[in-house]
């Protein structure tokens, strides 16, 4: 696991230095608030002109600083995956999630949840989340399901996520993982 080195930066956020990056931490309601006014939420799938960017996002949020090599197979392709992206200002991607295709089945995948390192806690991730939960209900979806990471459990548990089985560690980063569920109901 990388080192991470936290420095307090005044009432407006914290700066931390993992894996070669500094990167700032929006802890100031202002701050945090910019953040979601200034973002916009579009859905893309694998054929948008910036699906590198979205690679990218996942490699570094999710994967480089646990020691996966850029070649890994960490990007698993479902051709008929859609993605809720994040945009900020200048249209820059600030945070992309993705649900998997499930063709006549009812339960759907929820994976890669990235949000830019800059933008946690701003709300982004539960806009994603948001989204993709309204269009898998479109889509007649009755359960949405993941692996979370153990740091994200709380932030899936606020959204209605639901805790099942045993935890299990990522073959690729180590990291401990469980599934969580989140029955679906439509308004």
């Amino acid at each position: 696991m990388a080192a991470a080195l936290f420095v307090y930066f005044g009432n407006f956020g914290v700066v931390s230095w993992a894996g070669g990056s500094i990167i700032f931490h929006a802890s100031h309601p202002t701050v945090r608030e910019s953040i979601v006014n200034e973002s916009r939420i579009i859905r893309v799938e694998h054929a948008w002109d910036r699906f590198a960017e979205i690679q990218e996002l996942y490699y570094s949020v999710l994967y480089r600083g646990w020691g996966v090599p850029r070649g890994a197979d960490w990007y698993h392709d479902a051709n008929g995956s859609v993605f809720a992206v994040a945009l900020g200002t200048e249209d820059r991607l600030m945070g992309a999630a993705r649900l998997l295709p499930a063709p006549g089945d009812r339960s759907r995948q929820i994976r890669q949840v990235a949000v830019a390192a800059d933008a946690h806690g701003a709300g982004l991730g539960r806009r994603l989340m948001w989204d993709l939960e309204a269009l898998a209900l479109d889509q007649g979806a009755s359960e949405l399901w993941l692996h979370s990471r153990s740091s994200a459990y709380g932030f899936y548990q606020r959204l209605g996520f639901i805790p099942e089985g045993d935890e299990f560690d990522s073959e690729l980063t180590g990291i401990r993982h469980t599934t969580m569920r989140k029955p679906l109901q439509s308004s």
